[in-house]
């Protein structure tokens, strides 16, 4: 009677254990296309960055681009301000800065970006250590059962 009710205790445990994992494994699902989602924005501002420091240094006035229309399809465009961009600032606003103020601003928000990243690394790491404890403890758990079998 008492191992019945010792095994009874270990699997109401085991699921336990399990309904934590899923758990924990959902929140690392989240972080890790979070991580995705943040290392892209990173990525995009790196090639801003790239653009307006290319920008400053051709020397023709009028430089011609592509202009992107959608559906993979680009006209030919001429840049005839070399010295002013136009800039996102967020929340579907955008202002018009010179190329080094608007180099500046998104190179701070690069370094957001990469706080933002490492934070998110870190947390993951966290939730691994956390899901391997647990993995850890259910084995332990399901060890003493599976023997006595």
């Amino acid at each position: 009677m008492a191992e019945e009710k010792k095994t009874r205790g270990d699997r109401e445990e085991l699921e336990r254990l399990a309904y934590e994992y899923q758990i924990l494994q959902e929140r690392y699902k989240l972080l890790a296309q979070n991580l995705e989602l943040l290392t892209l924005a990173r990525n995009e501002l790196s090639t801003l960055k790239e653009t307006l420091e290319g920008l400053k240094s051709m020397e023709k006035e009028e430089v011609e681009v592509l202009v992107p229309i959608g559906g993979g399809s680009f006209l030919k465009g001429v840049i005839k301000d070399k010295s002013h961009a136009i800039v996102s600032v967020g929340a579907g606003y955008a202002v018009e800065k010179s190329v080094e103020d608007a180099t500046a601003y998104v190179e701070e928000r690069i370094k957001e970006y990469e706080e933002a990243i490492k934070r998110t690394e870190e947390a993951l790491k966290g939730l691994e250590a956390q899901l391997q404890s647990l993995a850890a403890k259910a084995q332990s758990i399901s060890r003493p059962a599976q023997s006595q079998q």
